[in-house]
Parts: structure tokens; C-alpha cells; sequence
């Protein structure tokens, strides 16, 4: 049957405005809540703010958000008080939607201080934390289960517009969708890497030996693929859900238990199993723990929900649209971009990623004198880390070198670096940069190519 462009948007317009119960939604913020309180005690715990805030020389700054710089150490670590605070609003639902801002802004801040400790999962949680204060998270499970409507009397939200709940189930599909295409790489598919690297370094801390087999490689290769392409899927239709959760909870067991102590991993498993609950009916949470019947709200209540207007709905789609191809930007630029980082964040290329390198920079005099730095102890592990695998922060760094050199008297200093990467356990060791490049002045843009980063062979 032909569906004329109308009808096409009448029936988005229906399916988003179709009020629903919002007892799915109430306890995802709930359990986002939960694991926010426990992300940022464990921010306490580690002194986060410490080690990778205040005792780093230099903080790499991202494009566009140059002029976010850390407050003075007492504020930096009273943020992380306020952040506490803020998820346990939201947890509770009282104040929930100041709760969200706060933590919003907050968090957000915290970690475009520095893109040297840019992970996937700060920049998922700040994307739910917008939607978040977007949708009503305390329609269901808080403190405070009454609102006032514009007549001023008190009343009870049974249901919520549809938006609400599809919006953060897509957002978390698309998550998983494209990290799976991310995968469709020779790299993942023929030579299991990073998979094999991952776990021989498993192997290694925990004696598991058969970890080193070809066959468990392929395993963990193929099954993270399986599942990132389908559990999205899986968990959206009725029929096969229960598939949806046992392939999430199974996934997220063995993520956690893989890189637990070999590498950052963090509350991302606890982060991604809250979001199961989005996916059940919406009034599942409110059957299980409401003693009152709920079975004639939707439609005592239906008409209480206005069909959310046309602008709403089309500012869904066009941010869906976005995050669906954001992540692909990466194709405007040559290169392969997990060789040359452009394009590399912000695109759930999670764990797909394998450098070794051998980094040794240089401060080069008027006379063509080198003396050696040692940038590992200037940068905490997690720039040190990312510096390997992002190149855009070589020339920050380098100008950082140089600008420390004039102070200390050397004339006109150049920077230079021995840069050399094993790119996914199949190229051999090439340099990075040139070893005789003034690395001080090179340019870097946000959408221009920078040519100075060398072609993998």
C-alpha cells in the first residue's frame, strides 16, 4: 500500500504523541541516577580531580570549547560534592529537574577540560542527561508524586507522550548499531584485533592461557559484532526481548570481567543494564511495585496528554538524523581514521583501536643540538595514553615544549619527536609525524585534513 508523505508524518505524529505509562522511563532515571552517585564517589575515591585536573602541565583543549579551563583546586573538588548531590536528586526525583542540570553542566564541564581523558561513556552520559532534562523522568517513582497543573490543583501524570521514552531507546540502539558497523573492518573480522591484544594481556595478569587462542579471539570478535548490530533490535520488539536482555547482561558480564583490571572500562557495563529497563512495556515497573491498579489509567487519563506539536517532532528526527551521521565524519577525510584520530571521537569506536608506540621528543637548537624530554612524566597516564592514539595533541603538547625551552633561555627551538606506532598488531612500526618536522608549528584545523601526519603503509 502507497503512504503518501502525510500519512507518513500523521502516523509519527500518532506514535509519538500516543500517551504511554511512565513508569519505564521514572525507573531508568532512577537507576541513571544510582549509577551517576556511584561514577562520581568513585571520582572521590580515586581523587580524580587531583591527578588528571590540577597536577597535569597542560590540558589539551577541544575544538570550539578553548576557553573551558579547570577552577581553582578547593572548587574543582567542591564540584565533585555538587555532582554527588545532583545525582542523588535525581535518583530521589526531588528538585529532579535542577538534579539534571546540575549534573548535566557539571559533568560536561568536567570532562571538556581536557580531551586527554575523552572517553565513549562520559560523552553517552551527557547525551542521556540532556535528554533526560528534556522528557518528565519524575512522572513515576519520586518523592514528590504530585504536580500542580495550570489550574493549580494537584494531580497525578499516569501517562506521558510516547517521545519521551522512543527518543532514549533510539538514542541507546544507535549506540550499539554503529559501533557494530565501526566493526565491519578487516582488522576485527580477519585478524581479531584488538580482541587477541586484549586478551593476551588478560592471559598474562590472570594465567588464563587458553585466553591466547585464535579461537576465543574470534569468539569475542565475532559475538561483540553479533551483538552490537542486534541487541538494539532485540530489546525494542516484544517477541524477542527476553533474547535482547540475556544477550545485554551476558555482553556486559564479560566486558566487565575482560577489561576490569586491564584497562578503562569504568561504570559504562552498569550504565549500559540500566537501560534495559527503557525497553520493557512502560507500565512493567509500575505493575511490579504499585499496589494500585493501573489498569484503567491510560484510559481514564489518555486525553490529559496533548499530541506533542509538529516542531517537537521534527526536532526528534533531525537530532536522531544527526546522531545516526555525526559519527561518520570521518569519511570526509583520507586516511584511515583510526591511524590519523580525524573524525576518531564523539563516533562509538570503542575498543576497536590498537597503537604501540615508541615516543621520544626532542627540543632542537639553533645549532641542530637535541635534548631529549620526557613528556610521560609531564602528562598524567590518561593524556599519555590518548596522546598515543590522538594526534591532534602532539602540536598542543609541542608548543607546550617550546614555549618551556624559551624560558629557559634556548634560542628559537624547534620540536621534534621520534614518533613511531604499530598500528593494529598487523602494520609494522612507521613514524607518525616526520622525525625532522617542527611539530611546534604545524596547524591543526577541525575540518581541514592535517597533512603533516604521515600515511600508513
Amino acid at each position: 500500500m502507497d503512504i503518501s508523505k502525510g500519512q507518513f508524518f500523521h502516523r509519527i505524529a500518532a506514535y509519538f504523541s500516543k500517551p504511554v505509562h511512565p513508569s519505564s522511563l521514572g525507573l531508568f532515571r532512577i537507576l541513571f541516577g544510582v549509577v551517576m552517585f556511584i561514577q562520581t564517589a568513585y571520582f572521590i575515591h580515586t581523587n580524580f580531580v587531583q591527578h588528571h585536573v590540577i597536577e597535569p602541565i597542560i590540558h589539551f583543549k577541544y575544538y570550539f570549547f578553548q576557553f573551558v579551563e579547570p577552577l581553582p583546586s578547593p572548587f574543582m573538588h567542591a564540584l565533585m560534592w555538587v555532582m554527588l548531590l545532583a545525582s542523588t536528586l535525581i535518583t530521589l526525583g526531588f528538585l529532579y529537574r535542577l538534579g539534571i542540570l546540575i549534573f548535566l553542566i557539571s559533568f560536561s564541564y568536567l570532562w571538556l577540560i581536557d580531551k586527554g581523558f575523552f572517553n565513549n561513556h562520559y560523552y553517552l552520559i551527557s547525551l542521556i542527561c540532556l535528554l533526560l532534562l528534556l522528557v518528565k523522568g519524575d512522572a513515576w517513582g519520586t518523592l514528590a508524586k504530585n504536580i500542580r497543573n495550570k489550574n493549580n490543583k494537584k494531580k497525578i501524570i499516569y501517562n506521558i507522550p510516547n517521545w519521551q521514552t522512543f527518543i532514549l531507546k533510539a538514542q541507546i540502539v544507535i549506540v550499539f548499531f554503529i559501533a557494530g558497523l565501526n566493526k565491519l573492518n578487516p582488522y576485527w573480522l580477519v585478524h581479531f584485533q584488538p580482541m587477541e591484544y586484549i586478551l593476551n594481556m588478560k592471559a598474562d595478569i590472570s594465567g588464563l592461557a587458553f585466553l591466547r587462542s585464535t579461537a576465543v579471539a574470534a569468539f569475542f570478535s565475532y559475538g561483540g559484532l553479533i551483538v552490537d548490530l542486534s541487541v538494539g533490535f532485540l530489546l525494542w520488539y516484544k517477541r524477542t526481548r527476553i533474547i535482547g536482555i540475556i544477550a545485554l547482561v551476558g555482553f556486559n558480564f564479560l566486558n566487565f570481567w575482560l577489561f576490569w583490571n586491564i584497562g578503562e572500562i569504568g561504570i559504562f557495563p552498569l550504565l549500559l543494564l540500566s537501560t534495559i529497563v527503557l525497553f520493557l512495556e512502560p507500565d512493567t515497573p509500575a505493575k511490579l511495585f504499585s499496589r494500585q491498579s493501573i489498569a484503567n489509567n491510560s484510559q481514564s487519563t489518555a486525553e490529559s496528554v496533548s499530541r506533542s506539536p509538529s516542531v517537537v517532532h521534527r526536532l526528534i528526527i533531525a537530532y536522531l538524523v544527526f546522531q545516526f551521521l555525526f559519527p561518520f565524519r570521518h569519511l570526509l577525510y583520507p586516511g584511515h581514521v583510526d591511524w590519523t584520530g580525524e573524525g576518531q571521537r564523539f563516533a562509538w569506536r570503542m575498543k576497536i583501536m590498537l597503537k604501540e608506540a615508541d615516543i621520544d621528543f626532542f627540543i632542537k637548537n639553533e645549532t641542530g643540538e637535541k635534548y631529549p624530554v620526557e613528556v610521560a612524566k609531564m602528562l598524567s597516564p590518561k593524556q599519555y595514553n590518548n596522546l598515543i592514539y590522538y594526534p591532534d595533541m602532539i602540536p598542543p603538547l609541542a608548543r607546550r615544549l617550546k614555549s618551556a625551552a624559551l624560558e629557559q633561555g634556548i634560542s628559537n627551538p624547534q620540536v621534534v619527536a621520534d614518533f613511531k606506532v604499530r598500528f593494529m598488531g598487523v602494520h609494522p612500526s612507521q613514524a607518525i609525524v616526520p622525525p625532522d618536522k617542527d611539530l611546534s608549528r604545524v596547524p591543526i584545523h577541525p575540518f581541514r585534513h592535517s597533512k603533516w601526519i604521515k600515511q600508513l603503509k
